[in-house]
């Protein structure tokens, strides 16, 4: 059984030792490499990592003998793992792994997703991230940036997730929504960040709007096949900030809150940033989001109630420094005094804020309503359907 504890700097020619080892086990350290000026350099650097985060850095012991070395930097919005290396010989022994597996469990308690890079030389490795459910979201010139969220979108909850004729799925509500898409893709193509299963994108392309998708979670997508195939609407997996679809499109749109399920300001900008690559020139970005009830809270009470039905309450709980809320989601069953509790964690945005990020991604702001039906935007609006153009 492996154990970690804190580095210190009595460790520093272990951790150099088992880096550099590790490395050249796996074919990636050039025989022109500087090794002395590479030691002396990542001496000096773990020297002030130490120093600086004495918790970031761990020595990982198996029967009280250091064998690795692990860097990781915990974030308000997120975990890190800056490094992990292995003595070659307890290599393959499921160590790595069962380290990752724990800190995608603190990652999952805390709401927060879970950040690693690999280096393109590095293919032993990506296997093993794809495997533990980590999906490429950025990169770099020498890696490829990947994230791992705990899914909750799930296939239970998929099964679960649609409500057809009743609520975000009545006629009221998607007669208005695809009504307002299909008049602002025009004779283009139309693109859904996060299509889930299709609650949206379905009845808009019986308007006769080709729709393609792009979505994180498989089972949500499987749900969405039961009702139209791959040719009708291909669905992209992966990261709406970050994965990139074939083709250009007059119409790219994010519905019903869901790009505060990126939960830093830097994801946000990166999802405009990925709409406006999709987008032929003059396109749109719409984008529907809930205004943050920060009105209601008064001081000293950190959470919300959104709704508050016999058979189901909402309860939001709002950390403001970081503008997170985490949406606590309890259902009852009939005839029992127990409730099942559903957690979804979201970075909430103000709408200028949401203005701002579009003009770094080359926007601008061409109408903002409180609903699909263009309704008048106003200070006691509880949402906003805006709609931003490519300048």
């Amino acid at each position: 059984m492996h154990t970690l504890r804190p580095a210190t700097l009595d460790d520093i020619d272990f951790l150099l030792n088992v880096a550099i080892e590790a490395t050249r086990t796996q074919g990636r350290l050039s025989p022109e490499a500087d090794e002395p000026g590479w030691r002396e350099g990542y001496a000096d650097w773990t020297r002030e990592q130490i120093a600086e985060d004495p918790t970031g850095t761990s020595v990982i012991e198996l029967n009280g003998r250091p064998i690795g070395r692990l860097r990781v930097t915990r974030h308000p919005a997120s975990i890190e793992l800056c490094g992990i290396q292995l003595d070659p010989a307890v290599q393959n022994q499921g160590i790595g792994t069962a380290i990752i597996r724990a800190l995608q469990e603190e990652a999952a308690a805390r709401g927060v997703p879970l950040d690693l890079g690999v280096e393109r030389d590095n293919p032993n490795a990506r296997r093993l991230y794809d495997r533990l459910g980590f999906r490429k979201f950025a990169e770099d010139d020498r890696e490829d940036k990947l994230r791992w969220r705990n899914d909750i979108w799930t296939a239970e909850v998929a099964a679960h997730y649609d409500t057809p004729g009743d609520g975000m799925f009545s006629a009221d509500t998607l007669g208005p929504t695809t009504a307002r898409l299909a008049e602002l893709a025009g004779s283009g193509r139309a693109l859904e960040f996060a299509i889930g299963t299709g609650r949206v994108a379905v009845p808009l392309a019986a308007r006769g709007i080709p729709v393609s998708g792009i979505e994180l979670s498989p089972p949500m997508v499987e749900v969405l096949r039961t009702k139209a195939d791959e040719a009708t609407i291909p669905v992209t997996i992966g990261d709406m900030a970050a994965v990139r679809v074939p083709g250009e499109f007059s119409l790219v749109y994010l519905v019903f809150n869901t790009i505060s399920n990126l939960l830093t300001q830097e994801d946000q900008v990166a999802c405009f940033r990925n709409a406006a690559r999709h987008l032929s020139p003059g396109g749109r970005f719409v984008i529907e989001l809930w205004v943050p009830e920060l009105r209601r809270l008064p001081p000293g009470t950190p959470a919300t109630v959104g709704i508050a039905d016999p058979d189901y309450i909402l309860l939001d709980t709002y950390d403001v420094l970081h503008q997170h809320v985490t949406s606590y989601h309890f259902r009852f069953t009939a005839d029992s005094t127990e409730a099942h509790l559903e957690r979804s964690p979201h970075r909430y945005i103000w709408p200028a804020e949401l203005d701002l990020m579009a003009q770094l991604a080359g926007f601008t702001l061409e109408s903002r309503h409180a609903d699909w039906t263009g309704t008048e935007f106003t200070a006691a609006s509880p949402s906003h359907v805006s709609v931003y153009r490519q300048i």
